[in-house]
């Protein structure tokens, strides 16, 4: 077997646990919303009905995730929802989700280490994701506190751009990972499945798809990979999907910890 020259990540639930920081900040997110635009208590959906949506919607960007998520509770009675306008709900997310963050972000078993053994193993890392740049500083910042930047989100001095930038470089540095790059949903004009954001993620490390691999926990990143032309596709079960869905969805190896990771590349 060839030796992986970059390892290219998908984020949330991935390398970090954010399943319950999206699922819940979502729910909540969205029934503040409806609230506010004249729905009874009585036709908010509960968190359980909500969370099984939300499970087939996850995996592009958030705005999307939160409309189509509404959208498909009220297929019944899409009436409820005229006139709303989902960019305000969009806008309404991180702060909520902010204030559930320090509770519901955690590091995966494995994560530091592994991302020390890339460093050790001269792996280049690039993360894909359909998050912000914002998500990526809170995310990471707050799961992984050595490397001092947990409140680095909360800096109103300087731009998101900025702070992405600051990450990047404290990371690699306090990893040792000699080429780390972060794609955003900010940084293509398509999203998983499309490949663009995968391809990007390539050409910035100066590799191909015949010297990568693809870790995710989702079937959306599965998918992603095939369309991007990439053979090693690392599903992992700690996540969204499960391992059924995720050999179904094209992965070639399934995992259950970052701590396994290492070996399969």
């Amino acid at each position: 077997m060839k030796r992986t020259e970059a390892l290219i990540s998908d984020a949330d639930g991935t390398l970090v646990d954010t399943v319950r920081l999206i699922r819940h900040g979502q729910f909540e997110t969205a029934k503040l919303f409806l609230l506010q635009h004249g729905l009874d208590e009585t036709d908010i959906p509960s968190y359980e009905d909500y969370e099984l949506i939300i499970n087939r919607m996850v995996g592009g960007p958030a705005r999307d995730t939160l409309e189509q998520s509404v959208r498909l509770l009220f297929a019944d009675t899409p009436h409820k929802l005229s006139g709303m306008d989902f960019d305000e709900l969009h806008e309404m997310l991180n702060p909520v989700q902010d204030a559930l963050a320090p509770e519901f972000i955690k590091s995966y078993q494995g994560l530091s280490g592994t991302l020390l053994a890339l460093g050790d193993a001269g792996i280049k890392l690039a993360i894909f994701t359909s998050g912000t740049s914002y998500h990526i500083v809170r995310n990471f910042g707050i799961a992984l506190p050595e490397l001092g930047l947990s409140e680095l989100h909360r800096d109103r001095s300087t731009t998101d751009r900025a702070k992405l930038s600051k990450f990047t470089s404290i990371f690699s540095q306090y990893y040792g990972i000699q080429g780390f790059s972060v794609i955003t949903a900010g940084d293509t004009k398509s999203h998983k499945p499309n490949p663009d954001s995968l391809l990007l993620a390539m050409k910035q490390l100066g590799t191909d798809p015949n010297k990568s691999a693809v870790l995710g926990d989702h079937s959306v990143d599965m998918k992603t990979a095939i369309n991007a032309g990439v053979d090693r596709r690392i599903g992992i079960t700690h996540g969204f999907d499960n391992r059924e869905t995720l050999v179904k969805s094209g992965a070639t190896t399934v995992i259950d910890s970052l701590d396994d990771l290492i070996a399969s590349l």
